[in-house]
């Protein structure tokens, strides 16, 4: 088994899935609730939080199911694989990347998460079409939970790759009509694990393939 056979993103789109289902139900709750000026801010920030919440668990179990495939795909023993795994993907290292100002979308997940509740509340409190402003704020919050959960893809591989002692690895694309010109320029291009270019754009699904030496 090679990395380039392996499809790096089943477990992102598995958790995406899930994610949109259940913010579907949360934000559908929004509509049914009663509003005044006092709770309508504490009523979304709640909705939000607990969907933040959920997704950190997301991004961990991600994060772990990627790291471990890697290294399989790499040839390293499963009981090896297993201990690195556990050593090296924790809640901890999720956290701290979620403190990070993300290299795609250029804001910190809790402050963008309180500044999309904050703004919907706000919306909310002055409109009168408030099912509409609703299925909006569900739509970019979608959004921003499903470029973090390619995020989190990304960042495992390119953890199991630097715990693996890679040296190098080769950008692909999906090789499908959706691929832009950005992405088509860089594909098959080969670069050290530590100059390996940020993802170009929002839902790149470009992947990296590991040259063995």
């Amino acid at each position: 088994m090679t990395t380039d056979k392996v499809n790096v993103y089943d477990a992102c789109d598995k958790a995406i899935k899930s994610m949109n289902r259940e913010n579907v139900e949360a934000f559908g709750r929004l509509k049914l609730s009663k509003w005044d000026s006092i709770h309508i801010i504490r009523t979304v920030t709640t909705v939000y939080r607990e969907s933040a919440r959920k997704a950190r668990k997301r991004y961990f179990e991600i994060a772990y199911e990627v790291y471990l495939l890697m290294l399989l795909a790499l040839e390293i023993p499963a009981q090896k694989a297993n201990s690195m795994a556990k050593k090296a993907i924790t809640m901890e290292w999720v956290d701290e990347i979620l403190k990070q100002t993300d290299f795609v979308t250029l804001y910190r997940f809790d402050s963008e998460m309180e500044r999309k509740a904050q703004r919907l509340a706000e919306t909310l409190e002055a409109t009168q079409e408030r099912d509409a402003e609703i299925d909006k704020a569900l739509k970019y919050w979608s959004k921003q939970l499903g470029q973090y959960a390619i995020n989190f893809t990304d960042y495992a591989a390119m953890q199991a790759f630097e715990d693996a002692d890679v040296k190098q690895v080769m950008w692909m694309t999906q090789r499908d009509e959706r691929v832009c010109e950005e992405c088509s320029a860089l594909n098959g291009l080969i670069f050290p694990l530590d100059e390996v270019p940020a993802k170009p754009h929002m839902n790149c699904r470009c992947f990296w393939k590991v040259l063995k030496d």
